[in-house]
């Protein structure tokens, strides 16, 4: 038997009055997925903004 069933999950969070959030996560092969978070005040969670590494500029210099 799986639980993987988001949408049964999520009905159930609502009959109860739960609320959901989705957040940005990444497996240990790095691949890029979203992790259900479930909890009665969420609120908190929306002043984060998603978690990711910044963009980094690269330089050259050429020799002399």
């Amino acid at each position: 038997m799986t639980y993987d069933n988001a949408e049964e999950v999520k009905e159930m969070a609502r009959k109860h009055g739960f609320q959901m959030r989705l957040i940005p996560m990444t497996n240990t092969h790095h691949a890029a997925m979203k992790e259900l978070v479930i909890g009665k005040d969420l609120s908190w969670m929306d002043s984060y903004p998603s978690v990711h590494e910044p963009k980094i500029d690269y330089t050259t210099h050429q020799k002399k």
